[in-house]
């Protein structure tokens, strides 16, 4: 009997602890008005841009590595994009673009974080946002709801948040 109150004790001990991952918490994901240096891998390529998002959601990305794209721009604004280079422009809609862009990636992510209905998990020390399907993602957040790290593991999207900075805003 006593075999049987200890097996069941620890079943429910175990239980009580594994219920503690993957709780939503308060934070609230910071994807606007902010500026950043984004470390981006996709596919086996590696790029780092100079980020600004503004609080209406329109971004601005300057590739500032590799040298031979150095000063390509990217600017969002809803589901349009310009891109500029060395004097020549290309206006387009979003979703017209091939798949394989890290910085249009990165802003379909930003731009899904920043939805109405999103939540942020706690799973120990990571705080995170989650998506599954089509649009499969995942961003890492602090306390503080600025953006750490994205991911997408099914397309080879990585993007690491660097000297993330809240932009002063004039009232």
């Amino acid at each position: 009997m006593k075999k049987v109150i200890s097996v069941a004790l620890l079943i429910l001990i175990t239980l009580a602890l594994g219920g503690c991952s993957g709780k939503k918490t308060d934070i609230s994901p910071v994807t606007r008005g902010i500026s950043f240096t984004a470390w981006l891998t996709y596919y086996n390529e590696c790029y780092e841009a100079e980020v600004m998002i503004a609080e209406s959601g329109a971004a601005n990305f300057q590739i500032t590595s590799p040298d031979t794209i150095k000063g390509l721009t990217f600017r969002f604004e809803g589901d349009s994009v310009t891109a500029e280079y060395l004097g020549l422009e290309y206006k387009t809609d979003l979703h017209s673009l091939p798949e394989g862009n890290a910085c249009i990636r990165l802003y379909e992510i930003l731009k899904d974080a920043s939805g109405e209905e999103i939540s942020v998990t706690a799973d120990g020390d990571d705080y995170y946002i989650s998506r599954d399907g089509e649009n499969r993602y995942r961003l890492y957040v602090g306390a503080t709801g600025l953006p750490i790290k994205a991911e997408d593991t099914s397309k080879g999207f990585t993007a690491v948040f660097k000297n993330v900075t809240i932009q002063k805003t004039d009232s």
